[in-house]
């Protein structure tokens, strides 16, 4: 499987998991949510990790890119989630989907070499994925997103959250070349889980994990390590650019989802957006 299509996995994957957290968030709360999710994530990775006699080797030059991976990749959702709050779908889910614009570049100047099919293919993909987003979204909270001031944080938000799911991506991408995929997830796991908690009891906020939400959050917590694990996997090659595009387009899947068991409406323009991230993603597999 290429990398495009390990992009395309880590993308379903993906909105599966934010899919899931448009229940156990309102429900929950996010960071109550998140921490589930990420503890989810610990425990079957220590399960297996210890259970198979995985190795962790230890490298002092590259432990600390191993901590910035955990803790990005905690903070980043969390950060989406506040643009949620304070601004419409349709104005931060398009910013915070851009962070391959941040991560090719990077790719490319460690030598990833797209061809002319490959960057006209990520550009679709990218513009299909920005059409979605602007076309399916409501308001979360049509109150707060009508004030511009909280708009314009929620812009703010989604551009932070982008750039830390591009650290977070890239810097998992290069621990895995140390340490291996699993073995990247496992740690950053961990390292997210202790994190958040340390953060919570700072601000003297106490974990509400109600057990009837345990099977939701063990769906969505084994989903959203799926999907790091299939971009550590497809970032690693000359095509790692291709499974950071495949990758964003985790809202194309959301939307789907929310039409098939929501009952919810897609615009044909957002029909369209669709069409254009599956034939990005399907040139960029071939």
């Amino acid at each position: 499987m290429n990398a495009a299509l390990w992009g395309a996995a880590a993308a379903l994957f993906f909105g599966l998991a934010d899919f899931l957290g448009r229940f156990t968030g309102r429900a929950l709360g996010p960071r109550n949510a998140l921490l589930g999710l990420m503890l989810v994530g610990a425990v079957m990775l220590s399960l297996y990790g210890f259970g198979s006699g995985l190795p962790v080797p230890w490298r002092a030059e590259t432990f600390p890119v191993l901590l910035v991976a955990g803790v990005a990749s905690m903070v980043a959702p969390l950060v989406f989630y506040k643009a949620l709050t304070l601004g419409p779908l349709s104005l931060a889910a398009p910013i915070t989907a851009a962070y391959p614009a941040l991560i090719v570049p990077v790719e490319v100047a460690f030598g990833a070499r797209p061809g002319v099919l490959d960057w006209a293919a990520m550009a679709a993909t990218l513009l299909g994925t920005v059409v979605v987003a602007r076309t399916a979204g409501e308001d979360p909270d049509e109150t707060l997103a009508a004030d511009r001031t909280n708009r314009r944080k929620s812009i703010a938000c989604a551009a932070l959250a982008s750039a830390l799911f591009a650290v977070a991506l890239l810097a998992g991408r290069h621990a895995v070349e140390a340490y291996g995929e699993v073995q990247t997830l496992w740690v950053g796991r961990v390292v997210g889980v202790l994190a958040l908690a340390a953060a919570m009891m700072a601000v003297r906020v106490r974990p509400v994990l109600p057990v009837r939400w345990w099977p939701v959050l063990l769906v969505q917590g084994l989903v959203d390590a799926l999907a790091y694990l299939c971009f550590y996997i497809g970032s690693q090659g000359e095509d790692a650019s291709a499974a950071a595009v495949a990758s964003s387009a985790f809202m194309v899947v959301v939307v789907l989802l929310g039409w098939a068991f929501l009952r919810e409406r897609i615009s044909p323009a957002c029909w369209g957006g669709i069409l254009l991230v599956f034939g990005g993603v399907a040139t960029l597999s071939g």
